[in-house]
């Protein structure tokens, strides 16, 4: 599934629990995209790939 700016995701990024938060940017859309997103919990903005959106 593709996402887009502004979507709810979850996703994993190396801690024990599943984290949630909203896309802020999208690059590379497709298959290699890359997204940065701002975790819900933290307010941390952190730069995810495709596959660790769960």
């Amino acid at each position: 599934m593709l996402h887009t700016e502004n979507d709810r995701i979850a996703y994993h990024d190396g801690r024990p629990d599943l984290q949630k938060g909203r896309i802020e940017e999208v690059r590379d859309e497709g298959p290699h995209a890359v997204y940065r997103v701002r975790n819900e919990e933290t307010n941390e903005i952190q730069v995810i790939t495709q596959g660790q959106i769960d």
